[in-house]
């Protein structure tokens, strides 16, 4: 089966097949694909750093000149070993190169190859899903129970277990990138030292992104009136990509949950049981800033905010408005509201 599943990745790691030439990683997580990379090199040449029998080419450099592929893939380590001749970047246009390749090359290297654009239907994937002697992965990120499986694995093997909360609060803020993810756990098994059970408090106090965690501290600032802090958060924000529009959802979102739970206090229901019924629940160093914005945000008042929101929303759809504009103004006029 020259298609690659995790498991046969895995098991190609563990038992080095010399028939097979050439493997290609290509797909949407960047990260995987260099997770992977790294692994099938370390597979072949434990020592990452041997200049040796590791050799990094670029498509171009044989593009017009096959010749100089056959040189790396024939040459032989002074030291003796096989060697591993990588390509990073490539296209499907470097089908050509590999279909020749493929074809007639009964040497021992291996060439590693990636390609983050490729997608199944292209030309170099197809090529190799048909060639006995090589090997293809797609790399997509990981989701759904794949990823659940994926972090638990890894605390595990660290010696970390998680509640089935906060398991779950990991699997929702990671999965993009898996390289990003690996990253964040690693901060969040950092961050609790000696301690080894990770509830989801632990979880929801370190895992995510910088960019999340400013919209969280926006809306707060906005909730509580702070003009300085959501002015200066806001700034941020947009130097870093966000968009308008979503960050007026993320806004209508807060007072939302903010207007749920005011009107079941009026209602009667303690306040701490009513945020309770919110999901996902208040992040723990959140929970006295949402009580206060309870005091602060009345039914009526929380019900011109989200019209305002509404409307800077539409307003921002409109051709070419000045949507940050609309989106500053508006939110200083809800944070002058906070106190009134």
């Amino acid at each position: 089966m020259t298609k690659l599943t995790q498991t046969g990745f895995s098991a190609l790691l563990a038992k080095e097949d010399p028939s097979v030439k050439a493997v290609l990683f290509y797909g949407q997580d960047e990260g995987l694909i260099e997770e992977c990379r790294q692994k099938m090199t370390a597979a072949v040449v434990p020592d990452s750093k041997d200049p040796f029998r590791i050799v990094d080419m670029t498509q171009a450099q044989v593009r017009d000149d096959i010749a100089l592929l056959y040189d790396e893939a024939n040459a032989v380590s002074l030291a003796g070993g096989r060697r591993v001749i990588r390509f990073r970047g490539v296209d499907n246009n470097f089908a050509s190169v590999m279909k020749e390749f493929l074809s007639d090359y009964k040497g021992d290297s291996l060439v590693v190859i990636t390609g983050g654009n490729l997608t199944t239907k292209g030309a170099l994937p197809q090529l190799f899903e048909k060639a006995a002697n090589a090997r293809v992965m797609a790399c997509y990120p990981d989701e759904g129970g794949a990823l659940k499986q994926f972090v638990l694995q890894t605390l595990q093997e660290n010696g970390f277990d998680a509640t089935p909360e906060a398991l779950n609060f990991i699997a929702d803020n990671l999965g993009a990138d898996r390289m990003l993810s690996r990253s964040e756990l690693s901060k969040l098994m950092a961050y609790m030292g000696r301690e080894t059970h990770i509830s989801a408090e632990d979880a929801m106090a370190c895992v995510g992104n910088a960019s999340a965690l400013s919209v969280d501290q926006m809306v707060y600032a906005l909730g509580n009136g702070n003009q300085k802090e959501l002015h200066e958060t806001l700034d941020r924000l947009y130097a870093e990509g966000e968009l308008p529009i979503t960050l007026l959802r993320a806004a209508a979102n807060h007072f939302k949950r903010l207007h749920l739970v005011v009107g079941k206090t009026a209602q009667g229901t303690a306040l701490d049981a009513a945020m309770r019924s919110l999901f996902p629940p208040v992040h723990f160093k959140r929970t006295d800033d949402f009580k206060r914005q309870t005091r602060l945000w009345a039914l009526p008042k929380i019900g011109r905010a989200l019209s305002l929101l509404a409307e800077a929303e539409r307003e921002c759809k409109r051709p070419g408005r000045p949507q940050e504009l609309i989106c500053a103004r508006v939110f200083l006029q809800i944070a002058a509201q906070a106190k009134r």
